[in-house]
């Protein structure tokens, strides 16, 4: 009876295999007296959680490891529940260069938040992790880093298939390039300018291709945005998101 026990108990140990990858951590959220429940965008994954047992007891030693907007590798075992089990998380990367202006941890965080509100669990998406991974590196190198945001954003609609560059009419079907209206998701170029929307001018519509198409960070950072764009960019995410 006894060897039949340890066997099961091996078997079951058995068919869970060890995972490794890197991640950024989204969320953290305590969890008992030393734990926390760690949100990551990976780049084999796409997002997961995992319970760090221990991740706020003394032997962590930095309690750094386990914050929003850091890189770190961790070894997991999958269970069945969305919450699987860590075994091991070592820091890559803390952003340290991000945390001593206001600004660039604003922009960093917005970035996580933007993964967080679009991405499914379990979901990987490879490319989409690299990207948000150089965007965050460029954060002190952009004047203004709410273009990054805002660029972000577009690219993202465009890697998910939510938002065609350039725009459609969805009255004519034609592709948009002088001033229109953004009702929700829909993109309107030839009706009067009375309805209710959003507006965009034909220099704004311009910018909007600028941000989503561009090809390097140079060409990115020669760019200008107001706060009412960058309002508009993400009310239209949003909206990208719930159709």
């Amino acid at each position: 009876m006894e060897f039949n026990i340890r066997k099961a108990y091996n078997s079951v140990n058995m068919s869970y295999s060890f995972q490794k990858t890197e991640g950024i951590i989204l969320h953290q959220i305590p969890f008992q007296n030393y734990d926390n429940i760690l949100t990551l965008f990976t780049q084999d994954a796409g997002i997961i959680k995992i319970l760090d047992k221990g991740g706020r007891s003394k032997r962590k030693g930095s309690l750094g490891i386990s914050l929003p907007l850091t890189k770190v590798e961790v070894v997991y075992i999958e269970k069945k529940s969305e919450i699987f089990s860590c075994k091991e998380i070592y820091l890559l990367d803390s952003y340290h260069f991000l945390r001593n202006e206001l600004a660039h941890i604003a922009v960093g965080c917005d970035l996580l938040k933007t993964i967080q509100v679009s991405q499914f669990l379990n979901k990987p998406a490879t490319s989409l992790y690299q990207l948000l991974s150089t965007y965050i590196n460029h954060i002190p190198t952009i004047s203004n880093p709410w273009i990054l945001s805002a660029s972000f954003k577009l690219k993202l609609l465009r890697h998910d298939g939510l938002s065609p560059f350039p725009l459609i009419c969805s009255q004519c079907q034609s592709s948009i390039f002088d001033a229109a209206f953004n009702i929700d998701s829909n993109w309107i170029c030839c009706l009067p300018l009375l309805l209710q929307g959003t507006t965009w001018s034909q220099e704004e519509i311009v910018l909007l291709y600028q941000l989503a198409l561009c090809q390097n960070f140079k060409e990115l950072s020669s760019y200008s945005i107001t706060p009412e764009f960058q309002q508009k960019v993400t009310i239209f995410f949003d909206n990208c998101l719930r159709s």
